[in-house]
């Protein structure tokens, strides 16, 4: 899936796409002898800054090279061609060891994190759940997690959104795992947020060395900053309905009383239409011959300007 990243530059609203709308920690440089902190470059992107993921209560190497693969993690797993059924998990997850990364927005800027993707893997007495928290809430909670297509009969999502591998000898490299965020905690962030990834239910007896990898772990969002005329929402601005199921769209300027210009973006930036209009009533937007997806609507005028993001589903 392909995003972008909206900026907001002085009067202009401009489409700067930073690695797809992401960044991407691919662990290059994780050797068994590089300690317990990533020496890969950082990823960058334009008013995001990354720092390098640490791992936090494991050994003090990776048991693996290129990507994060650490062991001595939380038991709780028989094994063996009997042991396939979460049910049979009796291991908890242990809040003291995990792998952890903090994104933060730039001076001047703000971020929105939609979601994050990343490949799972362990060896053979490894663990068999895993799960994502943040700081936002304190990491009480595991956030959203689903399993993207092509599914997979070896993973599945369990009640409190916990990743499962289903048979302890599946120790290929599982790569569609999804967590989902957005909404109002996501969009807009104006201070570091942490992420920490946890895994437990490792072979029982195993004496902790099983392991738990992660590799390729992509962040997917965007970030704006404000210069010269300022990115608010506008009161009396509204665009509805959202989603369409016919692609038509009204746009109430019922709050502004001045030239506004309506732009729609399609998600690699590229413009749908421009169109200025005089009056402070309701305009129509058209996007019956577009494909289904996720647009963005720019409605500056003297005021500022707004940035909506509208979703067609016909």
């Amino acid at each position: 899936m392909k995003k972008i990243t909206l900026f907001i530059a002085g009067s202009v609203l401009s489409i700067c796409a930073f690695a797809q709308g992401s960044v991407t920690y691919t662990f290059d440089s994780v050797k068994t002898t590089s300690g317990i902190i990533d020496p890969s470059p950082l990823p960058t992107a334009t008013g995001i800054v990354c720092s390098s993921f640490s791992a936090i209560g494991t050994p003090p190497n990776s048991l693996a090279a290129a990507r994060f693969d650490f062991s001595d993690w939380a038991m709780g797993s028989v094994g063996g061609i009997a042991d396939t059924l979460y049910s049979g998990m009796t291991g908890a997850v242990s809040t003291s060891e995990y792998y952890e990364v903090t994104l933060a927005p730039a001076a001047g800027y703000t971020i929105s994190i939609d979601s994050i993707r990343f490949t799972f893997e362990h060896s053979t007495t490894g663990v068999r759940t895993y799960s994502v928290r943040s700081s936002m809430d304190s990491y009480a909670a595991n956030l959203t997690a689903v399993y993207g297509l092509p599914a997979t009969t070896n993973v599945t999502v369990q009640s409190g959104n916990i990743f499962f591998l289903k048979r302890d000898n599946i120790v290929s490299p599982q790569p569609r795992n999804i967590i989902v965020l957005g909404g109002a905690s996501y969009t807009n962030i104006s201070a570091p947020v942490t992420f920490r990834f946890y895994g437990w239910n490792a072979k029982l007896g195993s004496a902790g060395s099983g392991t738990f990898s992660i590799d390729n772990v992509k962040f997917i969002g965007s970030s704006a900053v404000a210069t010269g005329i300022t990115e608010k929402t506008t009161t009396g601005i509204t665009i509805y309905p959202n989603p369409s199921s016919n692609g038509l769209y009204t746009v109430d300027l019922s709050g502004t009383s001045n030239r506004t210009t309506i732009t729609v973006y399609d998600l690699v930036g590229k413009i749908i239409s421009t169109e200025n209009i005089d009056s402070s009533s309701k305009h129509l937007i058209n996007l019956s011959n577009q494909a289904n997806g996720s647009y963005f609507v720019s409605i500056k005028n003297d005021s500022g300007i707004t940035t909506k993001k509208i979703i067609l589903n016909k």
